[in-house]
């Protein structure tokens, strides 16, 4: 319904292509579109064909939480051909193309038309691209760090040198709010600091899911960090953290080069993120005081997630790590290093359309006290603006950023991945094996010290800001590591300390083991616990569960049953959790031994207890050893009801075949041999006779799909399977709750302690 401007006719033949490509055609034999076939992502037709070009639509563009509008008008242009169906549309507010993936299709009335039909009215002549001149843009002088200076004048450039399709058109769209939103958002966020209650104490620990997107538990959970308010500080403490605020901003903005001042009109209607300054006091494993850290975070929550669709990155599995301390103690490691890199993420360039950031007027004031020259970039309102060159923590895409410069920079020095864990790399040098653990910003180095200090120098030169340790004893997520001369010693005992003083339970009675024969009984009439308590049960179940996965695997069926319980729990799920830290009173001190001994091949008990829960379901161990080290633990109830024991049996040997055979992939890597297959452990005759004949009564199709599965490793010798009696099944402990003789050789073959 409009004039189409000469400058969108690359659009509408960029549209006419995404749509002949979506169609098959006679040239291929295949049923599937040209599409699919050269780019493998399937047709989301949903969104694809929901637009035609030229459509008007009001397009989602994030929220700030004012009563600004969360929508702009757009015209749509083509379709980006990937797997989460976005368009690329143009704002009719800045005529500035963008990507977005979610919209509503509007009615395309007068006011749309005529704004299109005037759409070239104030552009200027057009210009053959190689004859057009790019001037740079001259910035305001600053009176800040000459590196700041350079890189205004090379982003100004690069700004000219892109397509800026318009100059700012009057809004379509009532934006009044917008002229106060800085001002009354960051505000708002201030005040709301000041009210907020102090956080519960907790250990700041990274997990992610192997694929997908990065989970990070509640900081409450944890004790290696605690989230600190700033206004409640006083004295030696308060200057401290000052002076962290400060070490952070001068990080940012002249160390890193990070952040870069723009003025509001520079941002030409893009929008701009909010962000926050907290300050946490960090804690090594043994308790002691490690450093106050200040961190200016990005609010990645109002990033389209959906523009990011390869944002996770991996870290190091537990198992892993347990595997390379193991490794490195029996090749007579006793001094290993710690590489923490500073600032890792802001060490990390952007990708991508500029992204901005507005930052609060409080700490504008203290970039301004620290840089004069940034004070010309300030809003009336006391907003400053930026512009990020590095990745900031918060962004969406800054951790998959980190990881890929990270592993890149490792390649250059020798090392190479894991196929079945890529936080795990390895470098071979004569018949020396060298092993790095990645754990996002901190990397464990076990190596000889010559190679130690090679890798030192490297990371100066590549990241100038790191900090080293090298040493028989590191403080590494959350664990006190201690090699010695054969084993490696697992110690969280400060932990179990600080666990107790914080549970609110008092006048513990000191118990041999930490669960008794009733751990999986349930009573339905039991009285739940008043809200508080609850939540006061869970947050220390969750804290027995992050010891119980590193150093103390002997409490695992216990915890593993009250994590079960934490929404719903009782008086006598309280007791079972008393029990629990009477135990771990009594034991404090116990640590794990990673001691692999002459014999190295990995061996994996599996064990099953039969219809041991109140829905009939039964409960799966699993213990994975090289030689004498418990590597991997696990105890945990199945998903299914079995209507045997051998069933029950065999469920927990399908679940976890494949994960043992992984592993031994894993330690072939490490060890750079071809070790003998895994040997698996197992007390169930009848199962040991259906995995390797066959044959028994007919069962159900899943069952049978389980059997051929156990089977086919099996025949193909990627495991062994050997009888094991009862009473010599290290995984029993796992299934059920053990006392006395037999729960104390459990726990010692767990945690190794009668053979350090």
């Amino acid at each position: 319904p409009w004039k189409l401007p000469s400058t969108m006719v690359k659009d509408l033949v960029a549209y006419a292509v995404a749509r002949l490509n979506i169609k098959r055609t006679t040239a291929i034999n295949q049923n599937v579109c040209p599409r699919v076939l050269f780019t493998g992502i399937k047709v989301n037709y949903k969104k694809e064909l929901t637009l035609a070009f030229g459509d008007y639509c009001e397009v989602y563009d994030g929220t700030d939480n004012t009563s600004a509008s969360r929508s702009i008008p757009c015209i749509a242009l083509y379709p980006n051909n990937n797997s989460t169906g976005s368009w690329n549309f143009m704002n009719l507010q800045t005529k500035q193309r963008v990507r977005r993936s979610q919209w509503k299709l509007m009615v395309t009335t007068e006011l749309i038309i005529d704004v299109m039909n005037f759409f070239e009215d104030k552009r200027r002549p057009a210009v053959p691209l190689e004859q057009e001149a790019v001037e740079p843009q001259v910035e305001p002088t600053a009176v800040i760090p000459e590196v700041v200076q350079e890189q205004v004048a090379d982003n100004s450039q690069q700004e000219d040198a892109t397509e800026n399709l318009e100059e700012q058109m009057p809004d379509l769209i009532d934006h009044t709010p917008d002229e106060n939103s800085d001002s009354e958002d960051e505000n708002s966020d201030s005040e709301e600091e000041e009210e907020q209650p102090e956080q519960e104490q907790g250990i700041a620990s990274r997990t992610r899911r192997r694929t997908g997107t990065q989970v990070n538990p509640p900081e409450r959970y944890t004790l290696a960090s605690v989230k600190l308010n700033k206004k409640k500080e006083t004295g030696e403490r308060k200057a401290a953290i000052d002076q962290a605020d400060k070490d952070e901003l001068e990080l940012l903005f002249v160390q890193l080069r990070g952040l870069l001042p723009r003025f509001k009109e520079e941002l030409n209607g893009e929008k701009a993120f909010n962000s926050h300054m907290f300050t946490v006091e960090k804690f090594l494993a043994s308790g002691v005081h490690d450093k106050f850290k200040s961190r200016l975070v990005f609010d990645g929550s109002e990033q389209d997630p959906e523009l990011f669709p390869d944002r996770s990155s991996p870290t190091a599995a537990l198992h892993s790590l347990m595997a390379c301390l193991a490794l490195a103690s029996a090749n007579g490691m006793t001094r290993i290093g710690k590489i923490d890199v500073k600032g890792a993420f802001i060490q990390t360039e952007m990708e991508g359309p500029p992204i901005y950031v507005k930052i609060s007027p409080e700490t504008t004031r203290l970039i301004v006290e620290l840089l004069p020259g940034v004070k010309q970039y300030v809003t009336p309102e006391g907003i400053l603006y930026c512009q990020l060159l590095k990745a900031l923590y918060g962004c969406v895409q800054a951790s998959k950023l980190w990881y890929n410069k990270l592993t890149k920079f490792l390649r250059t020095l020798g090392y190479d991945a894991s196929p079945t864990d890529p936080c795990i790399m390895r470098k071979i040098v004569d018949d020396k094996i060298y092993l790095l653990v990645i754990y996002v910003d901190d990397i464990l180095v076990l190596a000889e010290e010559s190679e130690i200090e090679r890798i030192r120098d490297a990371f100066i030169q590549a990241f100038q800001w790191i900090t080293m340790e090298v040493n028989d004893s590191h403080s590494y997520l959350g664990m006190q590591i201690i090699m010695k001369k054969g084993f490696a010693v697992i110690d969280m005992s400060h932990f179990i300390e600080r666990l107790l003083d914080s549970s609110g339970e008092t006048n513990l009675r000191k118990f041999m083991s930490p669960a008794g024969k009733d751990i999986f009984s349930v009573q339905d009439k039991a009285t739940l616990l008043p809200e508080p308590e609850r939540k006061m049960f869970h947050t220390s179940v969750a804290k027995l569960l992050y010891l119980s996965k590193r150093s103390r695997p002997d409490i695992l069926t216990a915890v593993g049953f009250l994590c079960t319980r934490v929404t719903r729990a009782t008086v006598q799920d309280r007791l079972k959790l008393r029990r629990v830290l009477g135990y771990l009173k009594r034991t404090k001190q116990k640590t794990l031994h990673l001691k692999i001994g002459d014999f190295c091949q990995l061996q994996a008990n599996v064990d099953a207890a039969f219809a041991s829960h109140p829905d009939a379901k039964s409960q799966s161990g699993l213990a994975i050893f090289m030689g004498k080290a418990l590597l991997f633990a696990a105890s945990r109830k199945q998903k299914c009801v079995s209507k045997s024991p051998t069933d029950s049996e065999l469920i927990a040997l399908s679940d976890n075949i494949q994960f043992i055979e992984l592993f031994a992939e894993f330690i072939a890597f490490i060890t750079n041999t071809d070790i003998q297959s895994p040997m698996i452990f197992e007390d169930c005759t009848a199962v040991i006779t259906l995995v390797t004949e066959g044959g028994g009564v007919m069962r159900t199709k899943h069952l049978r799909v389980r059997m051929e599965l156990c089977k086919q490793a099996l025949r193909e010798g990627k495991v062994k399977i050997q009888y094991v009696n009862t009473k010599q099944m290290i995984a029993d402990g796992l299934t059920k709750a053990l006392e006395g003789e037999d729960f104390i050789v459990f726990a010692e073959h767990l945690l190794g302690t009668s053979l350090a």
